[in-house]
């Protein structure tokens, strides 16, 4: 479940901020920046000839977040607090 989370965080991060390569983010990911990046979910490639030092989410890296947010989703809604967990109306 942890790998699951990280490698999400490093996916959804790259979507809405686009983190450096040097960054504490980055250095202290190294290994799902890595996966992702292996993976062809992430990037730091701007255009054809360009590339930059930020890690932004690919075409593909996004289908592949959309996937996990229903995933993701699926988890939380079966998710079920045990009777008497509830709090006191």
């Amino acid at each position: 479940m942890e790998d699951f989370i990280l490698t999400y965080t490093t996916l959804d991060r790259a979507w809405r901020k686009p983190f450096t390569v040097s960054s504490k983010f980055a250095r202290e990911g190294a290994f799902y920046v890595a996966l992702c990046a292996s993976e062809g979910w992430i990037t730091t490639k701007i255009d054809e000839e360009t590339y930059g030092n930020r890690w932004n989410i690919s075409e593909y890296g996004m289908g592949i977040k959309k996937e996990l947010n229903g995933v993701l989703r699926d988890l939380i809604s079966t998710y079920q607090k045990p009777e008497g967990d509830s709090p006191p109306h």
